[in-house]
């Protein structure tokens, strides 16, 4: 009885391990769920473009379009039909600083939201 419970004990000690491993080289946080992964992935080339924008040219654009063909392609802006982020971009800019958000659906409306000098930050349902 003792050998069963320490067999269950130290595999259970060995996959919690393994799942911390896992979801530190993967590039999240521990807890955090795929699709707010997914969401900054998708936005993270966005965000790229905007801050090499605003080092050329001291401000924001007014609007994401503006970033294309010299900062971003046509297609890096467009929503994805078949996927939970289906839903555009929506951006809003002043002289000094930006606000990106990428909402996606699963379960119920989710976003996640950057704004200039500041990181990612998501909520929702997840």
């Amino acid at each position: 009885m003792d050998l069963v419970w320490l067999s269950a004990c130290s595999a259970m000690l060995l996959f919690c391990g393994v799942a911390f491993v896992f979801s530190t080289c993967w590039g999240g946080q521990v807890g955090e769920f795929g699709k707010n992964r997914l969401a900054r992935a998708y936005g993270a080339p966005v965000v790229a473009a905007l801050e090499a924008f605003h080092r050329d040219s001291a401000a924001y654009p007014r609007t994401l379009a503006v970033l294309v063909p010299h900062y971003l392609s046509a297609a890096t802006l467009a929503a994805p039909q078949f996927s939970v982020l289906k839903y555009p971009f929506e951006y809003r800019a002043d002289s000094g600083t930006f606000e990106l958000i990428v909402r996606y659906t699963g379960p119920g409306m989710n976003q996640c939201r950057i704004r200039a000098g500041t990181r990612w930050r998501c909520d929702g349902l997840f």
